[in-house]
Parts: C-alpha cells; structure tokens; sequence
C-alpha cells in the first residue's frame, strides 16, 4: 500500500505568525544596516528601537493603507537618493510607507534615511523617534556623508511648501529645492523618482495657521479633520528607472537637472 501522505501543517496562530514576521524584519533590517560603512548610529539610528518602530509602520502599511508598489524590484544597489512628492500633512505618513516598503520589498532590504527639516527634527519627541528609525537633519553635508557610505536617502524636494498646499492643488508639485541636485552631482549616485499616490487623500487640509506653528516652534502648523490619524486610503508608490547626473554645479546645470527629475516625478 502507498505510504500515507503527510498531513498539512496547521496555520500558525496570531503570536506565531507575530513572531515569525518579526524574526523576517530582523533578519532584512540586519543585512540593511551592515550594507552601509560606517554603521549609521552616527546619526542616531537604534536598531532595537528601529525594529519596535519598524513593526508599527509595517503593519500600517499592510493592514491600514494597503501599500502597492510598482518599479521596486528596480531599485539599484549602493548609493542611491530618492526623490519623492509630499502629501502627508500632518505627520509624515508618505516617508514611513516608503522607507518600510524598501526595508520589506528591496532586494537587498534597504534602510532608507528619509532628510528631515532642521526644526521638525529638534522637536523632543518626534525628532528623537525620527532619528531612531533612520532620519537625520536634511543638509548636504550629512546627505553626503550617507551616500558615501553607500547609504539610501529619501528627499522631497517640494520641502515644507507642499504642506501648505490647499486640497484642490494636492497633486500639482510646488517648486523644488536644488540641495538635492548639488549632492547628487558631487557625485552622490544615481537618483530615483518615488511618486506616492494617495497620501494627498489622507488628511484633508483645513488650515494652517502661522501663529500655531510660531507657538509649536514647528515650520508649518497643518489642521486636519482626521487630527493625528489618517484616513485609511490605499497607497500606491511607483519607483522609477535610476537616472544619473554628472556636470558642474552651475545655476545652469543644477535647473536644468531638476526639470528632468520633477518631469519624471
């Protein structure tokens, strides 16, 4: 008689599945930081904090906003600066589905430092659980500094002018900043446009009063309906080819560099 067949292994439970996908993230967040020399604790990177933080974001964008990505498969090895729209308003929704979906779907896991605005990052609670995860004050020097390590670094170029963008405009762009074009032009490797659809929908914007934000001490004061937490609207953030800069940094070359970037954007 033939042998028996095996009985299918019966489905782990919640704790188990829990546990299995936290030992994944470890495993991907591990072989992400030691792809960068020196280590990023420089900065304030802390990986156990990292990974508790990572598992918040993670289940964020599996279960609340149902992130899709198109074009990640492409993303190059090394050195690379991502240059993304901003739609989140209130907290910055939009860097942390990018940044977990190049820990979680990169092949290799990439930890991605998203540039943060010098005030927003002096900030004693936010800041400090920003630079936990990976982000650092958005200048050149540290910019570069990253990118020579072989570092990912996530840019929005719009910087905190998209914040006060009304709701009818949410997906026009608003002029970009050139720093981002100076560093990748040092050289600091190839530059990748993240378009992140659905971050506009969260959040409504209502307001955004400039004497709430000169008594946060915050760059832009943003109201919402939804206050702290969004609306639960699917994401979808589609990565572009790589492209790759080489020039002088002249007024002339720098604009003529950021057409091509915002274009493809």
């Amino acid at each position: 008689p033939a042998p028996p067949l095996p009985l299918p292994a019966p489905p782990l439970a919640p704790a188990g599945r829990l546990a299995t996908f936290r030992a994944r993230l470890r495993s991907r967040l591990l072989t992400a930081v030691s792809l960068e020399h020196p280590p990023p604790e420089r900065f304030g990177f802390r990986f156990d904090t990292a990974e508790r933080l990572f598992l918040v974001t993670a289940f964020f964008r599996t279960f609340y906003f149902r992130v899709a990505c198109e074009g990640i498969d492409g993303l190059p090895p090394g050195p690379v600066m991502l240059v993304a729209n901003h739609g989140s308003h209130v907290l910055a929704w939009d860097g942390a589905m990018i940044v977990t979906s190049c820990l979680l779907d990169a092949d290799p896991p990439r930890l991605v430092h998203g540039m943060g605005d010098h005030l927003l990052m002096q900030l004693p609670v936010l800041g400090a659980v920003a630079r936990r995860i990976g982000a650092t004050d958005g200048c050149r020097l540290v910019c570069t500094d990253l990118l020579r390590a072989g570092a990912a670094v996530l840019t929005f170029p719009e910087g905190v002018d998209a914040l006060h963008r009304p709701f009818g405009q949410r997906y026009q762009l608003c002029a970009f900043r050139h720093g981002f074009m100076h560093v990748a032009l040092a050289p600091g490797g190839p530059v990748v446009a993240v378009a992140l659809i659905g971050a506009e929908e969260e959040a409504p914007l209502l307001g955004n009063p400039r004497w709430l934000a000169r008594l946060l001490r915050t760059p832009v004061a943003p109201l919402s309906p939804t206050l702290v937490l969004p609306l639960p609207v699917k994401y979808r953030i589609h990565f572009g080819t790589p492209l790759h800069f080489r020039g002088p940094t002249t007024p002339e070359v720098v604009a003529r560099h950021l057409v091509t970037v915002r274009t493809a954007l």
